[in-house]
């Protein structure tokens, strides 16, 4: 159990064993421990501990000391380091014994009085000469160790070494204070012997006489050195340098010292490019930047012809040494001053001299009219002259363009152009261009020139290709020559062209046209009949005359060729027209000579007054204008040369209305109603005849009315009133149209008139020797129509023969009469 419990816990139980390893104990803590015999019966009685047992290892003296080694060693003292044992014995090392052996003694001396506790000792006391070993011994609460392993002979003697000195590690990169701050210098040194100390700022020894009194330099303690200048200037920048010096050699550390204040004024303040608004000012940076860089420069101007004008800032942020002041006023005089900033702030300024704003010089001349080359469909090239400069070297040009039927210049390039030349892009084909150039120098831009001659936006133009010639006709003096195009146009239209002859046995061509022709077509004239010819065609355009096309020889003949003759395929079927219209008949008629041409009409005439015949080149045509009907028929042309006849014919047709009805005769007419009878038109306008139409009017009235169509050459027409007068009139139809109408009229409407009929059998009503008075009584028909008067006829009896006795054609006007001269 722990001591602080009185529970025990049970570690063995049921082993036949006098001794058990009790396990899981904490350390450093207290426990009390019993045990007891057990056999078959039980157990007996506890036997336990009187005092408590601590759980710790045994403590037992420590292992020796590793890695002794020897150090620095020197005529007096010597220093050992060491690493603690690899076991500690069980219990916390107190410390360290260190004993040292001098050569040829057997007795080892102990060197400190009490446990050194570091695992470092300097041995001092040493004899100088003497050659030392030395050992390091442990030691806990159960004792010491054994030695360590024991060093070679050291001697003392102090070491021979070279001086060396290091600059503190602030210095390293060099100091930078401010005017008026302490400048502190420290140095780190060593050597043996101790070396000497000297201090020089730009390789000059310093000593406080040299700066008033404001350097002091002391050692803080050996090894160290330090130089202190108070109330430093600007003067106090530089290298400063310690030297240290002993038998065995020299040694040196540098810094570079900056002090920092404003920067001097700056210098060479001059004027460039001055001008009566604008000057440029130049100046150099100062000599002396106050130990840091250049960050501006402020420029101020002042007007010199008022003392009671100050100084007015021009630029405060100028990176550089130079500026172009403008806004200056033509005619006055400026004083400018220009200060240098850097950190530490604005040094003196440098002045100008006095400056008066005006031109030394004036624009340039214009240059001479621009030549425009290279032209192209979108560009052209613009050169031209470089003018007088008039005092001020030219900066360069400014072009301007303008399409010919514009008002309207247009900048061409948004820079200066150095060169005497400029390429313009962007033009549209097709249009026409002029250009001017101005120069410009310091003083600006002058006039302009006169402007360029015009150019069209166009593909540049080649001569064309050959044409292609044939011979299409000769006679016997001349030729007709026809030609087609080049294949290629040089990239310019063509302009016309030239035709040449050539006798053929002759070397030398002749030009037949006085003026390029631009008619594909010419006839070759003065040449002599059965002479063969060469002939060329060349086109012309832009660009001038290309290649010629030329023919094979030809024979300058009339050739023999018998007729031809072919209608225009317009008409060759048939030519159908209505009256009034014009009949065209076109023809084509070939032949060598040319023929004869005649037009005819079978089975008729041809009306010469009405027909016109014109005949050009190869064509003929027959026209004949406001056709009749009776022009219609079989129209023939014939030519006829010496080589043969040939004809060619085709059908006319002229269609027009109906012509008047024939016979119109009423056949019946009483008082109701008329019946009408005619025959067709003796011409029917080409075109069967689809009906008639027949219109009444009363005579007296002038609008015709109700008409009646019909198809038939009859009509009876009702609804007449008795005793009026009415007129008829009746027009033929066909597919054009009505006809003219004939007229019949006027007719009574009444019955039909029949002879009367016969009186009563006349009575003598008197008689005489000479004479008979008859009587009798009128018929009881009179025939439709009032009886106009009688005639009354006797016989002599033994007669056949009866005679009239009326006088003349005197008609008896009563029922009465008077026989006298019997």
């Amino acid at each position: 159990r722990e001591a602080g419990r009185r529970t025990y816990i049970p570690v063995m139980s049921g082993e036949n064993k006098l001794s058990w390893q009790v396990k899981d104990l904490i350390p450093n803590s207290e426990y009390y421990f019993r045990v007891k015999a057990v056999n078959k019966i039980g157990g007996g009685e506890y036997l336990e501990l009187r005092n408590p047992i601590i759980a710790e290892d045994p403590k037992q003296p420590p292992d020796p000391p590793i890695d002794l080694e020897v150090h620095n060693p020197t005529s007096k003292s010597v220093t050992l380091t060491w690493k603690p044992p690899l076991f500690d014995g069980g219990s916390k090392i107190m410390g360290y014994i260190i004993e040292k052996l001098a050569k040829g003694k057997e007795r080892w001396q102990r060197c400190n009085d009490y446990l050194v506790p570091l695992l470092t000792y300097t041995v001092k006391g040493l004899e100088e000469g003497t050659e030392y070993q030395f050992r390091v011994r442990a030691e806990n609460a159960a004792g010491i160790s054994e030695p360590s392993r024991i060093t070679p002979f050291v001697k003392a003697v102090d070491p021979v070494e070279s001086p060396k000195v290091l600059l503190a590690a602030n210095l390293q990169s060099g100091l930078e204070v401010k005017r008026g701050d302490e400048i502190i210098l420290e140095a780190h040194i060593s050597g043996s012997p101790y070396p000497s100390i000297t201090w020089l700022r730009n390789d000059e020894v310093v000593t406080p006489e040299e700066i008033k009194k404001r350097v002091t330099t002391y050692t803080k303690k050996k090894g160290e050195s330090i130089i202190s200048i108070r109330d430093s200037i600007r003067a106090d920048h530089g290298t400063f340098t310690i030297k240290v010096e002993n038998d065995h050699g020299v040694a040196k550390a540098s810094c570079e010292v900056n002090v920092l204040d404003t920067p001097g004024p700056p210098i060479n303040f001059v004027f460039e490019d001055v001008r009566k608004n604008s000057v440029i000012c130049k100046w150099e940076p100062p000599l002396d930047d106050g130990g840091s860089e250049i960050l501006n420069y402020v420029l101020e101007k002042k007007d010199n012809t008022k003392a009671e004008m100050g100084w007015v800032t021009v630029s405060s942020t100028l990176r550089h040494c130079k500026f172009h002041v403008t806004k200056l006023i033509e005619g006055k005089e400026y004083l400018f001053r220009v200060f240098a900033e850097n950190r530490v702030g604005a040094g003196p300024p440098c002045v100008s001299k006095p400056l008066t704003a005006k031109d030394p010089f004036s624009p340039p001349d214009p240059p001479n009219k621009p030549d425009v080359q290279d032209v192209t469909s979108n560009s052209m090239l613009v050169k031209w002259n470089e003018p007088k400069d008039n005092g001020s070297p030219i900066i360069g040009y400014w072009i301007e363009k303008r399409e010919i039927n514009s008002t309207h210049w247009a900048r061409v390039n948004r820079n200066l152009v150095s060169a005497l030349e400029i390429k313009v892009e962007g033009l549209l084909e097709g249009l026409t261009y002029i250009f001017r150039v101005c120069a410009e120098n310091a003083a600006g831009p002058g006039k302009f020139s006169p402007p360029s001659d015009p150019k069209t936006a166009q593909d540049p133009i080649m001569p064309p290709g050959p044409p292609v010639p044939k011979v299409a006709d000769t006679s016997s003096t001349s030729i007709e020559l026809e030609w087609e195009p080049p294949v290629y146009n040089g990239g310019g239209d063509i302009t016309g062209y030239h035709v040449y002859k050539q006798l053929v046995g002759v070397n030398e061509w002749s030009r037949c046209t006085e003026k390029p022709i631009k008619v594909r077509q010419y006839t070759v004239k003065e040449v002599r009949e059965g002479a063969d010819y060469k002939l060329r065609v060349t086109a012309l355009n832009a660009a001038g005359e290309g290649p010629p096309g030329e023919t094979e020889p030809t024979t300058v003949a009339e050739p023999k060729e018998p007729p031809t003759v072919e209608l225009d395929v317009s008409v060759k079927a048939g030519i159908q027209v209505m009256a009034g219209q014009t009949i065209k008949i076109p023809a084509t008629v070939t032949g060598r000579p040319a023929p004869t041409i005649v037009w005819a009409v079978e089975d008729g005439e041809l009306d010469k007054d009405r027909a016109v015949i014109e005949n050009v080149g190869t064509k003929s045509e027959l026209t004949i204008k406001n056709a009749l009907r009776k022009d219609h028929g079989r129209y023939v042309i014939t030519a006829t040369n010496s080589s043969g006849t040939k004809s060619a014919g085709t059908r006319v047709e002229v269609f027009d209305v109906p012509g008047p009805v024939l016979d119109l005769k009423p056949v019946v007419t009483n008082r109701k109603m008329c019946l009408l009878n005619w025959s067709d038109p003796e011409d029917d306008g080409g075109s069967d005849i689809i009906g008639f139409i027949v219109e009444r009017k009363d005579a007296k009235m002038h609008t015709w009315r109700l008409a009646v169509d019909t198809e038939r050459s009859k009509c009876d027409i009702t609804g007449l009133i008795e005793g009026q007068e009415y007129k008829f009139r009746v027009s033929a139809k066909n597919k054009f149209g009505t006809g003219p109408p004939v007229e019949i009229g006027p007719i009574l409407a009444v019955d039909p008139l029949v002879v009367p009929g016969p009186p009563s059998c006349p009575e003598v009503k008197d008689k005489t020797k000479t004479s008979v008075a008859l009587a009798w009584k009128p018929p009881q028909k009179d025939g439709g129509s009032p009886i106009k008067g009688y005639i009354v006829e006797m016989q002599d009896e033994g007669s056949t023969e009866w005679k009239k006795v009326n006088e003349g054609d005197k008609l008896f006007p009563t029922c009465e009469c008077v026989i006298p001269n019997l």
